[in-house]
C-alpha cells in the first residue's frame, strides 16, 4: 500500500470512529482535544437599579477575588447588552471543559455578584461544544 491509500484509510476509520465516545491521550506534540463537551458562558451586568453603574475598580476586585480564584482558565470580554429595554455595559466570561462542580461554582459566584452589586441577576447559559482544541506551536 502507498501512503496516500494508508491516509485513505486512516481518514475513514477516524470519520467512522466519531460515533463512539472514546478517549485516549494525544500523542506528544499533537493538539489536545477535550472529549468535555460542556461550557458556560455568564453575562454580568454593570448596571445598576438605582442608575449607578460598577466601577472598573469593582469589577477588577470581583474578577481577581472572586472569579480567578474559582476557575482555572476562562475567557473575559467587554461586551454591550440591554436589560429592560436600557443599554448597559457587561462582561462576558466564557469558561469550556466545564464539570458540574464548574456550573455549580458558576450559579454560587452569580449569587455573590448579585449580592454585592445589587443585581436583578446574571444570565447563566450552558452551551454544548462540538470540540475543543488547544493547537500549540508544534
Amino acid at each position: 500500500m502507498n501512503c496516500r491509500t494508508l491516509f485513505f484509510i486512516y481518514s475513514a476509520i477516524i470519520a467512522l470512529s466519531g460515533c463512539v465516545a472514546t478517549h485516549t491521550e494525544p500523542a506528544p506534540n499533537s493538539p489536545i482535544i477535550s472529549s468535555n463537551h460542556q461550557g458556560i458562558k455568564m453575562y454580568f451586568g454593570l448596571s445598576k437599579p438605582t442608575g449607578e453603574v460598577i466601577s472598573p475598580q469593582q469589577w477588577l476586585e470581583f474578577e481577581t477575588n472572586h472569579l480567578a480564584q474559582a476557575f482555572e482558565g476562562f475567557a473575559l470580554v467587554d461586551a454591550t447588552g440591554y436589560y429592560k429595554g436600557s443599554k448597559e455595559g457587561s462582561k462576558v466570561v466564557t469558561l469550556y471543559n466545564a464539570t458540574a462542580k464548574d456550573l455549580a461554582v458558576a450559579q454560587a459566584l452569580a449569587r455573590e455578584y448579585c449580592r454585592l452589586f445589587d443585581q436583578d441577576s446574571v444570565l447563566l447559559v450552558q452551551v454544548g461544544v462540538e470540540k475543543i482544541q488547544f493547537v500549540g506551536k508544534e
